[in-house]
């Protein structure tokens, strides 16, 4: 068993989904969890969704064995994505890891316009809102980030990709969005190997999230059985931050299922997920 207490993590896009798994995945190992995102009242959500926001995500952390905070921040304004920062360093005065899964592409994702429509007949806004968060905002948190772990000769960052930087899947501005965060990914890692900070980018699975499991209830082929937890996205997380062998990796695509199989720990529910690289690599 690891043991993240005491260490620092920041989780944007935490209010639910993957990155309210990731936060809990943290937790349970005892991290402290920056919960940032722009949900504090899920009121004018769907009502799949009205209980998430970043207090639901903090509360939930805390009651795993961590320390949740609840923090809002748009990660489209820099402004506010600098605040959180010196906000940690004020009260942790440290930073130990980061996760960069906040996307602003998911308010076109339940658009029929998201799937098996050509880019020329999609919004420009679908383009821009999976550059600015989703890409851009990786890019500002990292750039905070790694001004503190240059200088603590520690951390790590992940960012949280999927398999349509390798190969075509949803559309054209999804893929190019998920490309760049890996490239990111691989040349942020470049330039923070000689400060010991290791940078990678993530594949989970299919997840359940709240989303899929709202989505299966009106499509009998969707097997929610078979997908990944978010919590489990975590645990790969923690592992991962726990390895002070994970710089010599640093770089690479990281795939959850196969993190778990090289650690040895499952799911939530004991299942031992399966990678998707065969398929969609």
């Amino acid at each position: 068993m690891i043991d993240l207490t005491g260490k620092v993590a920041i989780v944007t896009g935490a209010s639910r989904g993957v990155g309210k798994g990731i936060a809990r995945g943290l937790g349970e190992f005892g991290a402290t969890v920056y919960v940032t995102g722009r949900t504090e009242k899920g009121e004018h959500l769907p009502a799949f969704l009205k209980e998430t926001s970043i207090y639901q995500t903090a509360e939930e952390v805390t009651s795993l064995g961590g320390v949740g905070i609840a923090y809002r921040c748009n990660h489209a304004i820099d402004e506010e994505v600098e605040a959180l920062f010196t906000h940690v360093m004020e009260e942790q005065g440290k930073v130990d890891i980061l996760v960069n899964n906040a996307w602003g592409g998911g308010i076109h994702a339940w658009q029929a316009y998201f799937f098996h429509t050509p880019f020329w007949e999609q919004p420009i806004t679908l383009w821009d809102d999976n550059y600015q968060v989703g890409v851009r905002s990786n890019y500002v948190a990292s750039r905070c980030a790694a001004k503190i772990m240059a200088e603590q000769k520690s951390g790590i960052i992940i960012n949280v990709s999927f398999y349509g930087g390798r190969n075509y899947l949803n559309n054209v501005a999804y893929g190019v969005c998920k490309a760049s965060v890996d490239r990111l990914s691989a040349d942020m890692a470049y330039e923070l190997k000689d400060h010991h900070v290791p940078v990678f980018s993530l594949y989970p699975g299919q997840v359940r999230t709240e989303g899929m499991i709202e989505f299966a209830k009106h499509n009998e082929a969707i097997d929610i059985g078979a997908m990944e937890s978010p919590q489990f996205v975590g645990r790969c997380i923690a592992y991962v931050a726990n390895d002070h062998e994970a710089i010599k990796d640093t770089g690479k695509i990281l795939i959850t299922a196969e993190i778990a199989q090289h650690y040895g720990f499952t799911d939530v529910d004991g299942k031992q997920p399966k990678s998707l690289k065969a398929a969609l690599w």
